[in-house]
């Protein structure tokens, strides 16, 4: 495997000659060593062209891996002639996978057997949660596992090597989706849990805890887990007095479920440090993070992520889509997925590195759109709607954490009540949400009044919607219905 690579300016004529050597020392290789592959990796990070060429050429070289894997070891893959050969592609250019079908959640669940390669060995299974559609199993192999050990683990050695006291770290782990994959670690993590008194008061007392372990922290300087249960944690250590800004965190990484800008905030605000979001998913290894404070995520590289339009499946470099996740091999072996669509919207954002960079606007199935012409108009996207549900504390939420009585909030961190759709009628469509409010609406007609103003009016401002013309033209009509304590009746939106 490659071990190194020099980069320094070339003009256009040499970037591709660079590209093209590149591509053929990488194609004569028989065997990926995962410290060189992070060597590479790491060599494409950076703005200059060279390091976009260099992703772009781990990136068809890896595919190529992929492809032939699963063509000669999956029933699926292997019934297709389709995926006999890699489609031709310019050096310089990204991979295209247009010649290949995406692949929904359904299609796997329906073919589950056929997605198994025969060559490796079944070390865990994992699963989605289902709260998006019907649950689906994720099979992970030993020699996947091992592969991720080794090329993250080399991505910390220098870490490792600075001479620095290693990271204490506390994780609330998400134990919804079967067996985790186990990941290297910079430094010791301690597992706790907040769902119920006796682990929200461990927790607290971890993270209270002075440790004494030769080339280590003293205390706990990194939290982490799911964004709901970081949120409700913070929440309970305010009750308890605690000024958190004297644990000194070093940061907080959250992953799994929506984050609204208000919660960002109010973490930030409360410990003080860096706040780190991912993007992640059950189906993949690796994700995409989120670029503080645009809110915008950067998918990882050792994932080709693709944004295709929702009705023709064509790719956007720019605009709304549903995004499509390629898995790469040696990262996934036993489940190969090649143009995996879950079902998130995003508005893909033009990049000049050739990263993948979008914006997360919430769930297909809860976009609100319009047919008009035959096209399709986007009305309304959930995440910008939470966005704006998040800072109105009038709204009631879930009781995620019923069973911890040491809280008297319970409800931090979770998704406000409410229901959501759309009908049309003569040509008019008509918007119907609904919100089940803290109290009678009846009793603050005033203020409902000016609820209804405020989120009619940041909706109408959302980006790549045409909810504001069409309700200027008198084409869409919004309508807000506020419902009181346990009155909303509907079907209420459990992810956004």
């Amino acid at each position: 495997m490659l071990n190194s690579l020099e980069i320094e300016p070339r003009d256009h004529t040499d970037l591709r000659t660079f590209a093209e050597e590149l591509t053929g020392r990488l194609n004569a290789v028989a065997e990926i060593d995962p410290a060189a592959l992070m060597d590479l990796f790491r060599a494409s990070e950076g703005f200059h062209d060279a390091n976009r060429l260099i992703l772009f050429a781990l990136q068809k070289f890896l595919l190529k891996w992929t492809v032939a894997h699963a063509y000669k070891h999956t029933k699926f893959y292997g019934k297709n002639p389709a995926y006999a050969s890699l489609p031709s592609n310019e050096v310089d250019a990204a991979p295209d996978l247009s010649a290949w079908p995406i692949i929904s959640r359904t299609v796997i669940s329906e073919n589950f057997e056929e997605f198994i390669a025969d060559d490796v060995q079944l070390r865990s299974t994992c699963h989605t949660s289902g709260t998006t559609g019907q649950p689906l199993d994720v099979y992970k192999s030993f020699e996947e596992v091992r592969f991720i050990n080794d090329y993250f683990s080399h991505m910390f050695r220098s870490f490792l090597k600075s001479g620095r006291p290693k990271p204490l770290s506390l994780s609330f782990p998400n134990f919804y989706h079967g067996v985790a994959v186990p990941m290297p670690s910079i430094g010791m993590s301690f597992v706790s849990g907040v769902t119920d008194d006796t682990l929200i008061q461990d927790a607290r007392r971890v993270l209270d805890t002075t440790y004494h372990f030769k080339g280590y922290d003293s205390r706990i300087r990194i939290l982490g887990g799911l964004g709901h249960h970081i949120l409700f944690f913070t929440s309970y250590l305010l009750e308890q007095g605690v000024d958190l800004s004297t644990y000194r965190m070093e940061c907080i990484n959250l992953t799994g479920g929506f984050l609204s800008v208000q919660m960002f905030e109010f973490l930030r605000d409360a410990w003080k440090c860096p706040i780190n979001i991912r993007f992640s998913m059950t189906e993949t290894i690796g994700g995409a993070t989120c670029i503080e404070p645009t809110s915008r995520f950067v998918l990882d590289p050792h994932l080709i992520g693709e944004v295709v339009d929702v009705d023709t499946g064509d790719t956007l470099q720019e605009g709304v889509g549903a995004l499509v996740l390629t898995n790469l091999y040696p990262f996934v072996q036993m489940q190969p997925l090649i143009r995996y669509q879950n079902g998130d919207l995003v508005r893909r954002i033009p990049s000049a590195n050739g990263r993948v960079v979008f914006d997360f606007l919430g769930r297909v199935k809860n976009a609100l759109i319009r047919m008009k012409d035959g096209k399709r108009e986007w009305l309304l996207f959930s995440a910008p709607l939470n966005n704006t549900l998040a800072t109105i504390p009038d709204i009631r939420v879930y009781d995620w954490f019923a069973n911890v009585r040491t809280a008297k909030d319970r409800t931090v961190g979770s998704l406000p009540i409410m229901s959501v759709r759309a009908e049309e009628s003569g040509g008019v469509v008509t918007i119907k949400l609904s919100l089940e409010l803290r109290y009678a609406p009846h009793l603050h007609r005033k203020r409902c009044d000016q609820l209804r103003r405020d989120i009619i009016a940041a909706m109408r401002a959302v980006p790549d919607t045409v909810l504001s013309t069409a309700m200027d033209a008198n084409e869409v009509v919004f309508d807000i219905l506020f419902c009181g304590p346990e009155q909303l009746n509907e079907p209420i939106v459990i992810k956004i």
